[in-house]
């Protein structure tokens, strides 16, 4: 197992802890392009609060997504 995903498997791990959204299982394995559309699709959803929002955004960028 590479660093790499030791990190991503705390920043998922992490993000299902803190926050009340439904973080998939393989989450931190996805790519760019679907990580990206699951944050857009929590900002969209009116039940998620700011505060899980910006937990997911901030993790969702440690994840590699750069333009969110």
């Amino acid at each position: 197992m590479s660093t790499r995903s030791v990190r991503d498997a705390a920043v998922a791990t992490r993000l299902r802890r803190t926050t009340t959204l439904d973080v998939p299982e393989d989450f931190e394995t996805w790519s760019v392009e679907d990580l990206a559309d699951w944050l857009h699709d929590t900002e969209d959803d009116p039940q998620v609060s700011d505060e899980d929002f910006y937990q997911a955004r901030k993790a969702v960028q440690m994840l590699g997504v750069e333009d969110v």
